[in-house]
């Protein structure tokens, strides 16, 4: 049996070490912290349209964007006037100003009860409180409303069933509702005005109720009259204390809940019945700008231009996709297409970022759905098979091979156990050895000449030796320690950056198993700022068969306060590795061998292991330290392991996105070299995991998780031993599934617009039961639907 076929069994020794059990010890999150969501599940891959071709961004980079609209082949924008462009082309395809010192400040596509007239009527809303409707077929100006809100600047116009509803800035709200001769809503009469607390960012229908807020409190009053209904008096909720202001609210149909999202990039779930406060999601530390409910996911835009969807369903919420939307720009603004689905079949968002760059997404997100269909049927068109991997990692503290031979040979013989201590399990198919600090990282000698001889010659003056010397010690000891069991090792890249130095080796059986195209190496420097390598990584990307296999060796920042330092390190390895796609290969490479993205960052691969000298301390006292470590203790240091605590109480931590086993052996730092005794200096450093062996991936089963007793170095090294699962595709039977999950989700497609079909039916007041046998037994055809029930 493989381990695909035992994904979710794990031994003893490959139990997952999970953060959140210290919570129990008083470590967890508080109140106000929330929860954090699992980002394990994320993928970065883009949420673009696989079936429509030509759907083009919109740059207005001259313009300031106070608001956007969009209907089906259609973005209407607000700046100094009103501009209207094409979604196929991103041409400005006509414009609309107002009175002089006026500026157009909410838009809105509105509803119709003719489905040929859906996207036709836009709504504009004017600095100094009128309204216009514009009709974007004929491009004239059919309605005008001067001073439709008296001395107010409207805000937001807002859908609502058949009725508009409008807010300005001194908290006046129209209702505006349906001419049933036109067949949509006009701005003649409103049927009803109310107010609320002035100055609101922002406000939301949610069923009959407005959902407003000043960013301090939220106020909720419903809308229309109260006949026939039990009254409801306005409520106002406050921002719990500790959480920051508010800056935007979404719903998701059928969820009965409202989202807040907040500075601090918290969001707040409330109740619609009984208006209180459910939880909080702690779903990153940046700014979110813009929420938005798309089917049952709720999409959050953040200040750094990233788009996070997110399921908040289970107990957990799960992060489902994170991607760079919009570069060096806020995401100021989210807006779903209505009738995309109803029109044409695309679920339309919008986003708009501060700069006024706008892009249009996929809201179904097929193309995820559709690998997704074909990750979890894998079985049917892939043969798994188990593979071993032995990770080692090991600060070697300047350390030259020939300092393994010294007191007799004993730490020859202990370095020779670390490389062959998968043997219980028997022999690796993959052996991944990463050294940090192969040349003295502390000398100033040696940092003076990089900053004035440049890394290049530095490292062809100081290091090639010390590499060479390494390079070839471990070829030849691995030769020398598997070839007695019938085992030979190729050496398939061996690369180093100055202080670290990783290889990594294929057993013999597995070597055309490779795809060698795909094969290859980067670097990213992160001691100094960046201009000298004395911190960073190293990333060796290969595929064999079918599944990508990703290993990042890591040297991280120093120093027992430098936990943030170390984070922004770990964050700059993995953003910063980069592995360029062959512009030609040999084979196809499928969406399900790099579940994660497109092959080119780290993170994007199937299996990702992650090692090396990360450095996080344990934030007790030296003397504290050293005798939990004698009563090995290890639950007590758990507790005050940096790197344990980031993950649970940093939403924007990076390494949150992957698993450690327990640590249930002695810290590995810092040692007096050459001896078993912990620092003696001056400085007396508390003893420290910083040695450590994470990984990311589903189909993955940790064997062990220990540390070896070399003493030349005052680290100890590390190893894992891991299971693996990859796959081979059967060409033949992937396309016979791939034909089937994209039948299955066209099935899919046409449910989601049947239900958007009958909201659209059922928000004109047609609820009876008839309704939806109508729509089936006329194919669809909204209009014939339309003409049918207005007949009756």
């Amino acid at each position: 049996m493989t381990l695909a076929q035992t994904v979710d069994s794990e031994s003893d020794a490959g139990r997952v070490f999970q953060p959140s059990s210290l919570v129990t010890a008083g470590i967890g999150p508080s109140a106000t912290d929330g929860v954090f969501p699992d980002y394990s599940r994320s993928n970065r891959r883009l949420p673009l349209f696989s079936d429509v071709t030509g759907i083009h961004d919109i740059q207005q980079k001259s313009h300031g964007v106070r608001t956007f609209t969009i209907s089906n082949e259609q973005v209407a924008t607000a700046t100094s006037n009103i501009r209207i462009y094409s979604v196929f082309t991103g041409e400005n395809v006509s414009s609309y100003g107002h009175e002089k010192d006026t500026k157009p400040t909410a838009l809105m596509f509105t509803q119709s009860r003719r489905p040929d007239n859906l996207g036709q009527y836009l709504w504009a809303g004017w600095s100094e409180g009128s309204l216009q409707v514009i009709d974007t077929k004929t491009r004239e100006v059919v309605e005008k409303k001067r001073a439709a809100h008296k001395g107010g600047c409207i805000i937001q116009i807002i859908r609502c069933k058949s009725n508009v509803w409008t807010v300005d800035d001194t908290g006046s709200v129209f209702v505006w509702q349906e001419d049933t001769m036109l067949g949509r809503p006009t701005i003649q009469n409103p049927l009803q005005s109310m107010t609320i607390p002035p100055k609101q960012i922002c406000a939301i229908a949610v069923q009959d109720m407005l959902w407003s807020s000043d960013g301090i409190k939220i106020h909720v009053a419903r809308v229309g009259s109260d006949a026939g209904r039990p009254k409801m008096a306005p409520t106002t909720m406050d921002i719990p204390y500790g959480i920051g202001p508010l800056t935007c609210m979404a719903t998701i149909a059928g969820s009965g809940q409202v989202f807040s999202g907040h500075e601090d990039g918290k969001v707040i779930i409330w109740s619609i019945e009984s208006r209180e406060k459910v939880r909080v999601i702690n779903v990153h530390a940046y700014r979110i700008m813009s929420l938005l409910g798309v089917g049952s996911y709720l999409w959050a835009g953040f200040a750094t231009g990233k788009i996070y969807v997110l399921d908040l369903r289970p107990e957990v919420p799960v992060v489902m996709k994170d991607w760079q939307a919009h570069k060096d720009s806020g995401v100021a603004i989210l807006q779903l297409d209505e009738e995309g689905l109803i029109l044409g079949s695309r679920h339309q968002v919008g986003s708009c970022a501060e700069n006024g760059e706008i892009k249009i997404w996929d809201g179904l997100m097929a193309k995820d759905r559709l690998t997704k269909g074909m990750v979890d049927r894998s079985k049917e068109y892939c043969q798994w098979r188990d593979l071993k991997v032995l990770i080692c990692s090991w600060n070697i503290d300047a350390s030259k091979p020939a300092a393994q031979d010294v007191n007799g040979g004993a730490d020859r013989r202990l370095f020779e156990s670390w490389l062959t201590s998968m043997d219980q399990e028997g022999p690796p198919d993959i052996i991944s050895v990463g050294f940090q600090e192969i040349v003295d990282l502390e000398s100033k000698k040696m940092t003076a000449k990089s900053l004035l001889k440049g890394s290049k010659r530095v490292e062809t003056e100081t290091i090639s030796k010390q590499y060479k010397r390494w390079q070839i010690y471990l070829t030849n000891k691995i030769r020398e320690l598997y070839a007695p069991m019938g085992i030979n090792f190729k050496l398939l890249e061996c690369s180093n950056l100055v202080g670290l130095f990783s290889c990594v080796f294929i057993r013999d059986q597995e070597w055309d198993n490779i795809r060698s195209e795909w094969t290859h190496v980067d670097m990213v420097k992160t001691g100094l700022k960046g201009y000298h390598g004395n911190k960073g990584g190293i990333a060796t990307r290969l595929i064999i068969d079918d599944t990508s296999i990703s290993f990042v060796n890591c040297h991280l920042a120093a120093g027992q306060s430098h936990t943030r330092q170390r984070n922004t390190d770990a964050a700059n390895v993995l953003k910063k590795l980069c592995h360029p796609n062959p512009a030609i290969s040999s084979s196809t490479v499928h969406p399900e061998v790099f579940w994660f993205g497109d092959g080119t960052m780290a993170m994007d691969h199937e299996i990702c292991f992650l090692s090396g000298d990360l450095n996080y301390r344990i934030d007790v006292k030296f003397s504290d330290a050293v005798a939990r470590v004698q009563a090995q203790d290890w639950p007590y240091l758990h507790m005050y392991d940096q790197l344990l605590i980031q993950k649970l109480k940093n939403p924007q931590f990076v390494l949150r996105a992957f698993n450690e086993s327990e640590l249930r052996f002695a810290p590995t730092y810092k040692y007096d070299p050459g001896t078993d005794t912990y620092d003696t200096s001056s400085k007396h450093r508390t003893p420290a995991w910083c040695d450590r062996i994470l990984w990311r991936g589903r189909h993955v089963r940790q064997l062990f998780y220990k540390r070896s007793e070399c003493r030349v170095s005052d680290h100890r090294p590390i190893s894992g031993g891991f299971i693996v699962g990859v796959k081979k595709i059967d060409e033949a039977q992937r396309r016979v599934v791939e034909q089937q999950v994209k039948e299955g989700w066209l099935k899919v497609q046409e449910k989601e617009i049947r239900i958007k079909k009958l909201a659209w039916l059922r928000s004109w007041g047609w609820t009876d039961t008839r309704v939806e046998g109508i729509l089936d037994r006329e194919g669809g055809d909204l209009a014939q639907v339309v003409r049918i029930l207005s007949s009756e």
